[in-house]
């Protein structure tokens, strides 16, 4: 089921394209909402000082990194600036307020994945509007997928790397390896990594489109 909308009838490009950016701003400002919202539990007033602690996507979205989304499917948000010191608890505060934004993502996956079979289920693709919604619950899925899966990566500077780094001793050998080389290894895998890319997103979609596949259908 996790196929582009994209071999679809043609006049709805547009409704593609609105619902493709809509879902972009939504998914990074949450994100990084979620960072800045736990670091902030935590006990660190930074991301609060900062104005990070809102759904604000102004606060959020990075203009070069947002338009890099768009074109070339990678790109960034602005990072959330934590200060560790501050946290209660070192460890559990980093480890928390690193996983905070895939843990969103992954949330807005299952519920875009539902929604998106709800509208194939029971939603005629007779308008712009209902085509609109189709694409924007696609989007919803299939791009928090994407976000959740590349950001659990275990690499420099990405949030798995960051919760791995946060659990571990600071001399540990990978974190060390990762902190030196972590930015070329990256930059490998944006460039040839596509087949386990796609691979591990196939694993996540799977047992989530299968429990609404159930339900729905």
């Amino acid at each position: 089921m996790l196929t582009s909308l994209f071999d679809m009838s043609g006049p709805y490009v547009l409704s593609a394209g609105l619902a493709m950016i809509l879902v972009l701003v939504f998914s990074l400002s949450l994100h990084e909402f979620g960072h800045a919202f736990v670091a902030y539990k935590q006990g660190d007033i930074t991301p609060k000082l900062n104005g990070r602690v809102t759904l604000n996507p102004l606060a959020h979205i990075d203009a070069i990194g947002f338009v890099c989304c768009c074109l070339f499917g990678f790109g960034w948000a602005k990072p959330v600036e934590v200060n560790p010191l501050n946290f209660r608890k070192y460890r559990k505060g980093m480890a928390l307020t690193s996983i905070a934004g895939v843990i969103i993502n992954i949330i807005l996956a299952v519920v875009g994945c539902g929604l998106y079979f709800v509208c194939l289920r029971f939603l005629p693709l007779t308008n712009g509007f209902n085509a609109f919604l189709l694409y924007f619950f696609y989007y919803l899925y299939t791009l928090n997928i994407g976000l959740f899966i590349f950001n659990l990566l275990p690499i420099y500077p990405l949030d798995g790397f960051n919760c791995i780094s946060a659990l571990t001793k600071y001399d540990n050998k990978f974190v060390n390896f990762m902190r030196k080389y972590g930015n070329i290894i990256l930059i490998l895998v944006l460039i040839f990594g596509d087949i386990l890319l796609i691979q591990l997103l196939s694993w996540v979609a799977w047992p989530i489109e299968t429990l609404w596949g159930l339900i729905v259908f």
